[in-house]
C-alpha cells in the first residue's frame, strides 16, 4: 500500500505467514493499520508509540472481523516520510528495505535460521528495526519487498538501481503491468513464495 496526504506519505509491505490460516487477513489489516497510525501521529513520534498505535489498531481490526491474532501473523515493513525527503522506517520480520545505494533494513529473524517473527507473535520492541534517512541520500528511490523477492537477491543495490531506471521511463499503468510480468516470470526455478513489491521512485 502507498498513500500520500498533504506534506506526508506512507508505504507499507506486509507478508502474511503462510502457516497461519488467516494470514491474508492479517497482512491486509496490518497495512491499513500502519497507514492510519502514521497519519494520526506526529512525524517525529517515538518509535514505541508508533508500534503501540499500529499494533492496537491491528488488533481492533482483527477483533471486528472475528479473527484471532495468532491465526493472522504477518511481517511488516513500514516507511513514512515528508515532502522534503525525510523518511523513517519500522521493520518487523523478514523482507527488505533497499535503495540503489544501500540495503537499509533486512529485519530480524529469531530462533532457528529460517524462522521469522511478526505481528501476532512479537512481544518485544527489540524485535523491530528502526531508522531514518532522506530520499536524497538514496537516489530518491526506495524498494520495499517481501522475502519472496529479497531472499533471491545477491545484489539488492543493483536490483534497485535497474528497477528504478526501468520504471521512471514508464507511465503508472505501464509500470504496474511491467512489474506484474516480472514477478509472474520470476526466474528462480520452483520458487512459489509470495512476491510483494513497492517501488518509490521520484522522477
Amino acid at each position: 500500500m502507498v498513500r500520500g496526504w498533504g506534506q506526508g506519505w506512507v508505504a507499507v509491505v506486509c507478508d502474511g505467514m503462510g502457516s497461519r490460516p488467516r494470514s491474508e487477513i492479517g497482512s491486509r489489516e496490518a497495512a491499513k493499520a500502519a497507514l492510519s497510525s502514521v497519519k494520526t501521529l506526529d512525524f517525529n513520534a517515538d518509535n514505541k508509540l508508533v508500534v503501540q498505535t499500529l499494533y492496537r489498531s491491528w488488533l481492533e481490526r482483527l477483533k471486528g472481523l472475528g479473527v484471532e491474532p495468532r491465526d493472522a501473523v504477518t511481517t511488516c515493513i513500514l516507511v513514512w516520510g515528508m515532502a522534503d525527503g525525510r523518511f523513517r522506517y519500522a521493520h518487523l520480520g523478514d523482507g527488505m528495505l533497499a535503495s540503489p545505494v544501500a540495503t537499509i533494513s533486512t529485519g530480524r529473524d529469531f530462533g532457528f535460521s529460517n524462522e521469522t517473527t511478526g505481528l501476532g507473535l512479537s512481544k518485544n520492541l527489540s524485535d523491530w528495526e528502526f531508522g531514518s534517512s532522506a530520499l536524497q541520500e538514496h537516489e530518491n528511490s526506495l524498494i520495499l519487498m517481501s522475502d519472496g523477492i529479497s531472499e533471491d537477491l545477491t545484489d539488492p543495490q543493483a536490483f534497485s538501481h535497474q528497477l528504478c531506471n526501468a520504471l521512471v521511463k514508464k507511465t503508472q499503468r505501464q509500470a504496474k503491468n511491467w512489474l506484474s510480468k516480472q514477478l509472474n516470470d520470476w526466474p528462480t526455478p520452483g520458487h512459489s513464495d509470495d512476491k510483494t513489491l513497492v517501488v518509490l521512485c521520484q522522477k
